[in-house]
């Protein structure tokens, strides 16, 4: 790193300026018990805000800040989970992941009608590159779920996995268990009669994932985030502007 002009005095030989682990900090900063989302932006109040430029990545801190991530976001993919919105109320939203319940069934119907404010598709947690955080990538429109199926071959395979891809029929054959492979999100623009918008595109990643935290920390983040509670369905009150 380059001399700070603002700091005359040279202090690049400091002893360790820490007690403790950067995962022991990383769990220290987090603003509470729930994950942190990363969506594509491509229309909304975030935009006309002026917070991110349609066609990047990012992660909603609140009503008034987003972190840009840019057009090209690398992750390793971790888990998955059905999951289905309804942001009618931003200030109580419906949130279910059994995909078996009325209310699941009831916002996947509702989320083809226009301006419906409701989403239905897989859920991912994925551990992003750059900023080094867990975060929920949600694949809730039809444009998304299509590109969500690219994602499914990168996610952990284990011996359990095949087995049960087995009992149902499918050819396992040449399958082995593996951990979480890297991916590469980038952006195209979408076009119909209707209009334009951002969809997300799946590739291989080329970059190297290094320092990661303990396969401690990425078990707990996991379970975290395949931890149901009250049946599956949740009403959340939060006011940050959801994905469109």
């Amino acid at each position: 790193m380059s001399d700070n002009a603002l700091v005359p005095v040279n202090l690049n030989q400091l002893p360790s300026t820490q007690i403790g682990t950067d995962d022991q900090f990383a769990e220290l900063a987090k603003g509470g018990d729930y994950i942190g989302r990363m969506q594509l932006f491509t229309k909304g109040k975030a935009i006309n805000k002026e917070l991110i430029r349609p066609g990047h990545y990012g992660i909603p801190e609140s009503d008034e800040e987003v972190y840009d991530l840019g057009v090209t976001v690398n992750i390793l993919p971790l888990a998955r989970r059905p999951k289905a919105i309804d942001m009618t109320d931003l200030e109580a939203l419906v949130i279910v992941y059994d995909m078996e319940t009325p209310e699941f069934k009831r916002i996947a119907a509702k989320s083809v009608e226009a301006e419906s404010h409701c989403q239905f598709g897989p859920s991912f947690l994925v551990y992003e590159q750059s900023t080094r955080r867990f975060l929920e990538f949600f694949c809730g429109t039809k444009t998304n779920r299509i590109e969500a199926k690219k994602i499914y071959p990168f996610l952990p395979l284990s011996e359990g996995d095949i087995r049960r891809l087995a009992e149902a029929g499918t050819d396992v054959t040449g399958l082995e268990p593996h951990g979480p492979i890297p991916l590469t999100l980038k952006v195209k623009l979408a076009e119909n009669r209707k209009g334009s918008w951002h969809a997300p595109v799946v590739v291989m990643c080329s970059t190297p994932f290094v320092a990661l935290p303990s396969e401690e920390v990425f078990v707990k983040e996991i379970m975290r985030f395949l931890t149901i509670r009250d049946n599956g369905v949740e009403k959340v009150e939060e006011k940050t502007t959801r994905a469109r």
